[in-house]
């Protein structure tokens, strides 16, 4: 964002396989043998299919240019039925379109980095009793740093998103994943870090394309098509990224017209005062998971545009009293703000921080397939 910012053996299987960059013979072999081994059908593509053009008007700053490979694949996992339960009807498993999956690898050595800096805090974000709070049936809060009012807020958030019914969700993608600051990373370690390691990675198996993979992963598991826009926004120039994510974003909307939530997956970067930095975490299911947020905009009726922001509004509701429901204490409260991030492009679009530079990957990953069930509950929601 610009800031400091258990399961089968198949559908890990799959994780791997997803997570594998290398189009060599010998990535293919063992994407090959884990998809065989997760009863999934797949076909190697003969070719990339078009990239997405994302041309930046916002900044003029020099930067050295380089080519990213990447690539778009159509997955999809064939329905299996075992011979010792043929009572139960065959599981309805959910396309997952990927896009644009960058082939760099990252070739830095983190054993490098020793040296102690400092301790990083761990911290569980709770329930407040601000005034500027909206709590939620269910227990989710929303914290309102706008002039709308919380009582507005609190009745808005009663009704559901006029998204529409769902229809054919195995096949017709209903969530677009994508990633403004595709290459933000996490630190290594758990307790302690290292001011010289690097928090941002080009390599898709430890940037926030991992957290979408495990998001697109989960939501297949339930039924659930989606699209994985891959594309990396802020690298090699920073600057300009949302305006690149937005062409993105036009694009698949246009070429995907049946999804419903658009959801772009960055990660936060939270220090205390003295500069500590602060890892949100919190156990589910004897794990420990990332804390995550919802950034929902507000219309300042000026220059962010956002004319179906309340829409939005009621999406982030809906997504954070299914995570409440399914894993209470996992979500901080929506932040409710004067910001756009694409959000004036559908409704449905909101921005979600999955945990900080301070937290692990194993962790945001976690987090990532939760988010991806709490995603299925809400759109089940709406039929």
């Amino acid at each position: 964002m610009g800031k400091l910012k258990s399961v089968t053996i198949g559908a890990a299987a799959i994780f791997t396989a997803i997570l594998s960059c290398s189009d060599t013979i010998a990535g293919q072999a063992v994407r090959g043998t884990a998809y065989l081994a997760a009863g999934v059908t797949y076909e190697e593509p003969s070719e990339s299919t078009e990239s997405v053009d994302s041309s930046s008007t916002a900044s003029s700053a020099e930067s050295t240019s380089s080519t990213t490979s990447t690539s778009s694949v159509e997955t999809t996992r064939s329905d299996v039925s075992t011979a010792s339960q043929p009572e139960e009807p065959p599981k309805a498993v959910g396309k997952i379109i990927t896009l644009n999956r960058s082939t760099d690898t990252d070739d830095t050595d983190y054993s490098e980095f020793t040296t102690h800096t400092g301790e990083i805090s761990r911290y569980a974000f709770g329930k407040s009793t601000a005034t500027n709070y909206v709590t939620l049936d269910g227990g989710a809060q929303v914290q309102n740093l706008t002039d709308v009012t919380c009582e507005t807020l609190a009745e808005a958030a009663k009704s559901l998103p006029p998204l529409g019914k769902v229809e054919n969700p195995a096949e017709l993608p209903q969530v677009l994943i994508y990633h403004t600051h595709t290459t933000e990373s996490y630190f290594p370690h758990v307790d302690w870090y290292d001011e010289d390691c690097p928090d941002r990675s080009r390599d898709c198996s430890r940037n926030m394309t991992a957290v979408g993979d495990a998001i697109c992963n989960a939501l297949s598991e339930r039924g659930i098509a989606s699209v994985h826009d891959c594309t990396v926004h802020d690298y090699p120039m920073y600057t300009g990224a949302y305006y690149r994510s937005a062409d993105t974003v036009e694009a698949v909307l246009a070429k995907y017209p049946s999804i419903k939530l658009v959801l772009d997956i960055h990660r936060d970067g939270i220090a205390a005062s003295d500069g500590t930095p602060i890892a949100p975490a919190v156990t589910v299911n004897g794990k420990s998971a990332a804390q995550f947020m919802i950034i929902s905009g507000c219309d300042d009726k000026n220059e962010l545009d956002l004319p179906n922001y309340m829409e939005n509004f009621k999406t982030a509701c809906l997504v954070q009293r299914a995570a409440e429901a399914a894993y209470p204490g996992l979500a901080r409260a929506v932040l409710f703000d004067y910001r756009n991030y694409n959000q004036h492009i559908s409704p449905g679009s909101l921005l979600i921080e999955v945990g900080s530079q301070a937290n692990t990957l194993d962790e945001a990953v976690y987090t990532g397939e939760l988010i991806g069930n709490i995603l299925a509950d809400s759109i089940l929601e709406l039929q």
